[in-house]
């Protein structure tokens, strides 16, 4: 699949190179830990497979680490920092064809569907598609707070190599999303001995959650050291379950603006709404349902866009990304 074009000012990058699939080096994970496993509740209302997290898996070639660490290093000049996330770019998939692979191969896709249990596709948020997490330059921050994630599932891809690195750990709460959440609202911090990490053995090794029912963070580092991952994620169409996009597009113009937010918000809306119509006509728009049935399942099925429609007359809210400085 070719590289999309980009907004104004997105170039191609000097270290990039073709995608080709032979730079996938898939190994199945040793353990998929499943939603009933973290709790009773994991699921929630709103999981679309019993697949909570896997263990870490060889995800990319030696050769296809090395590229991406060279893309990386050149995008990290560009980096921005949020209230959220101290250092990171987003949009990458527009300048690298590379990347653009790592959000799209066909065959990335369909061994990743076969891991969530899920027809995920490529998103058609593409600044949510591939997203590079940086160490902060403020070594007092967190590469990343505790949260679940605004898309349904994703790999986070260590790019670096994580050996003698103190902290930047990965971790993840072993319960459900609602309680981890209660517990740092009452306690500032979860359970010690129910925080798990997984050990990455080295770059181009991932894990892969459903994000949304995952409460997970990545700590501070205790000293200087190269840190960067990628946290590439997916849309999963599904006839009664939102993927959780459809809701956060408030939050997707504060941090990633206008210019590109109605734009890719506009494009997931289209899309969404597309694969509701299309169950619609093959499943819904039969004889034997009321007209009214009719009507207020055609409502829903367009539902998506109806909601990106509203958002071009609201008014924008301040922004909460900013340039940040290369370390």
């Amino acid at each position: 699949m070719a590289l999309v074009h980009g907004p104004p000012g997105y170039d191609r990058l000097a270290s990039d190179v073709s995608w080709d699939a032979a730079y996938l080096e898939f190994r199945p994970p040793e353990r998929v830990y499943t939603l009933d496993e973290l709790g009773e509740e994991a699921a929630g209302p709103n999981a679309f497979s019993p697949v909570a997290i896997t263990e870490p898996f060889r995800f990319l070639t030696d050769e296809g680490v090395r590229v991406l660490q060279e893309i990386c290093a050149e995008l990290e000049g560009s980096a921005r920092g949020s209230d959220r996330i101290p250092k990171f770019v987003r949009g990458g998939v527009y300048r690298s064809e590379f990347l653009w692979g790592l959000a799209t191969d066909p065959k990335l896709i369909a061994w990743l569907r076969e891991l969530a249990q899920a027809p995920i596709e490529p998103h058609p948020v593409s600044h949510h598609a591939v997203h590079i997490n940086y160490a902060p330059d403020d070594l007092s921050l967190n590469v990343d707070q505790w949260h679940a994630d605004i898309t349904s599932f994703d790999y986070v891809l260590m790019v670096t190599d994580p050996h003698d690195m103190k902290g930047g750990r990965f971790e993840y709460f072993f319960g459900p999303v609602e309680e981890g959440k209660a517990l740092l609202e009452r306690d500032g911090e979860l359970p010690a001995d129910r925080v798990r990490s997984p050990q990455f053995p080295g770059p181009g090794w991932a894990i892969f959650q459903q994000g949304h029912r995952v409460l997970h963070r990545a700590t501070r580092l205790e000293e200087p050291h190269e840190r960067v991952t990628i946290v590439g994620s997916f849309f999963t169409p599904h006839p009664q379950i939102d993927d959780p996009t459809a809701t956060t597009m408030p939050r997707l113009r504060r941090v990633d603006g206008d210019a590109i937010a109605l734009v890719e918000g506009s494009r997931f809306a289209a899309v969404a709404a597309a694969r509701k119509l299309e169950r619609f006509a093959a499943a819904t728009a039969d004889f034997d349902r009321p007209p009214e049935d009719l009507r207020t399942a055609l409502r829903e099925s367009i539902a998506d866009v109806e909601r990106m429609l509203a958002e071009f007359d609201r008014e924008p809210e301040p922004p909460i990304a900013a340039p940040v400085g290369r370390r």
